[in-house]
């Protein structure tokens, strides 16, 4: 019978133990891709929920407003009385951080209210109306309401109240969650790698890309 305690231990080799590491190393260079991916899928739900939650806030805000929109401003700070994202913090008591992408980190606002065409329009700053919508040659749920801008985009960190009434604000980097988030006036939303001007628009009056 053998003795247990007179049994040696057989402890691993320089070579054994570099096979070993080098195996986890292979492991985990598989799994990080997949893991990186879910993350940016996590993040671009998050995103999009965001958006829901926004559009439901605007949809009751038009409901007390006699069917106006929440109008953008010039660059307002969040806790001031005006700009788009103010309106709903003061109607509909909007958190700061739904206007956050859970991805960014470079800006305090990820979200752009389209309002170009009004801006062409009237030469000023407006706000949009659900007759505007009721009248729109173009399908309410191909025209553009809030969409995710990128950090490329030229508001400030501070700026809550992002929009695309003199500049495109169309995101070209997708530098969050490899895509972009698009909020549409019928209250759809959907994660979209680029602005498609043929399935997409800022007006109501023709299919179009920023202009």
């Amino acid at each position: 019978m053998i003795n247990p305690s007179k049994v040696k231990r057989r402890n691993f080799t320089l070579i054994e133990l570099l096979v070993v590491i080098s195996i986890i190393a292979i492991l985990a260079g598989m799994l990080l891709p997949a893991l990186n991916k879910a993350r940016m899928a996590a993040s671009g739900s998050s995103c999009l929920s965001n958006l829901n939650q926004i559009k439901l806030m605007i949809v009751q805000y038009a409901m007390d407003c006699k069917g106006y929109y929440p109008r953008a401003e010039v660059a307002p700070q969040w806790g001031d009385p005006s700009g788009w994202t103010n309106q709903l913090r003061i109607t509909a008591h909007a958190q700061k951080k739904i206007f956050k992408c859970p991805a960014e980190k470079e800006r305090d606002f990820s979200y752009a209210l389209n309002c170009r065409q009004l801006y062409v329009k009237y030469g000023t700053f407006w706000a949009w109306n659900e007759a505007d919508f009721a009248q729109s040659q173009i399908s309410v749920s191909r025209i553009v309401l809030i969409e995710e801008t990128d950090s490329k985009s030229n508001f400030s960190p501070t700026d809550s109240d992002q929009d695309n009434y003199t500049q495109s604000t169309t995101p070209s980097d997708r530098d969050r969650h490899n895509n972009f988030s698009m909020l549409f006036v019928d209250g759809h939303g959907e994660s979209v790698q680029y602005f498609d001007a043929s399935r997409m628009s800022y007006y109501t009056d023709k299919m179009s890309y920023w202009q």
